[in-house]
C-alpha cells in the first residue's frame, strides 16, 4: 500500500517509475543525508553502532528484511516519520507538532538512501 501511494506520488509529481528508483541513486550521497538526518534516531553504518536510539531498527537491519526496498522509498509516510519528513510535492499526512527539527527530502534524495541501503544489504 506505501509503495504504491509512493509510486502514484512519484509517477504524478516527477514522472519516475517506482521500479528500481535506487539504480539512478547515490549511496555515497544516501549516506551523507542519513548520517545528517537519520542519524539522530537510526544507527545508519556498521561503523557507528552506538548512533541514533536504542527503540529503532538500524539501517542495517531494516536493509535485510525481505520489503527494505518499499520500506525506503515510502519511509517518509511511515509513523514517526510523516511528522518529521517533507517531500516537496507530497501533501503533509499530519498537521501534529513535533519536538525535533523537520526536514525535507526530495525523490532524488529519497533515491539516494535507497541506494545506500542496497549498499548494505548482504546479498
Amino acid at each position: 500500500m506505501y509503495a504504491f501511494r509512493f509510486s502514484l506520488a512519484l509517477v504524478g509529481f516527477w514522472m519516475l517509475p517506482l521500479t528500481g528508483v535506487h539504480a539512478d541513486g547515490d549511496a555515497a550521497n544516501g549516506r551523507r543525508l542519513a548520517e545528517h538526518h537519520c542519524q539522530r534516531c537510526h544507527v545508519v553504518s556498521p561503523e557507528n553502532r552506538f548512533a541514533g536510539i536504542n527503540s529503532t531498527p538500524s539501517f542495517m537491519i531494516l536493509a535485510s528484511l525481505r520489503d527494505w526496498e518499499d520500506r525506503f522509498l515510502s519511509f517518509f509516510e511511515r509513523p514517526p516519520h510523516p511528522v518529521l519528513v517533507r517531500v516537496p510535492g507530497v501533501p503533509r499526512k499530519s498537521a501534529d507538532p513535533t519536538a525535533i527539527a523537520e526536514f525535507e527530502v526530495t525523490p532524488q534524495g529519497i533515491a539516494d538512501l535507497t541506494a545506500y541501503a542496497a549498499s548494505l544489504r548482504k546479498d
